[in-house]
């Protein structure tokens, strides 16, 4: 395999699972493939021989988080009907990752996922949080939720913004701990800039 390459065969669950987790617990400065190994229980050469390099070990954890980030948005919001709704649970899920991701660990940073992500591929995260929005824009628009101005792109792009405000501000009016307040705070201010109107 060349140094850097991309895995020539799939990975294991259990492989890419020590490997983001250790991006996550040690960042990109002290991240190692024999951090890796240790986290997995298996030798140096085969995290080598399934990530490749250190700098696609990092890739590869970067994608797997950023993937897991999306999916787990996607689990959410698919249990509910309308964009308001849906963008009020995707608040309380990111506020519910806040608060696990408010502690350090003695061996490194620990920073949360999506500080991580946006530190090191932003663009990255982007782009898959705004393409689940965009059909959900859509949908919101055939059922008159929004104005049939409302570009999907734009709107999308928009939510994904205000969502990741959740983790990255701190809290000021809204109880960022409360669910309840959370997407009442959601519904009434975020959702209705969408409406073309006031509510």
């Amino acid at each position: 395999m060349r140094d850097g390459a991309a895995p020539a065969r799939p990975v294991s669950a259990t492989l890419l699972a020590a490997n983001a987790d250790t991006l996550r617990h040690l960042g990109p400065r002290q991240f190692s493939l024999t951090a890796v190994a240790e986290a997995a229980e298996v030798s140096r050469g085969t995290v080598h021989n399934a990530l490749g390099s250190r700098d696609n070990a990092i890739r590869i954890a970067l994608e797997h988080l950023a993937s897991t980030f999306v999916d787990a948005m996607a689990t959410e919001v698919d249990r509910h009907d309308t964009l308001a709704e849906q963008v009020g649970a995707a608040a309380v899920l990111i506020c519910a990752h806040r608060q696990r991701s408010d502690h350090v660990t003695p061996r490194g940073v620990n920073e949360s996922i999506l500080l991580l992500l946006l530190r090191n591929s932003g663009d990255d995260l982007m782009r898959r949080a705004v393409e689940l929005w965009k059909p959900l824009v859509k949908a919101a628009k055939g059922n008159q939720e929004v104005a049939q101005s409302t570009d999907p792109a734009r709107a999308g792009e928009w939510i994904v913004r205000i969502l990741f405000s959740f983790e990255l501000l701190p809290p000021m009016g809204v109880n960022l701990d409360n669910p309840r307040a959370v997407r009442r705070f959601v519904t009434d201010h975020v959702v209705a800039g969408l409406t073309g109107g006031a509510q």
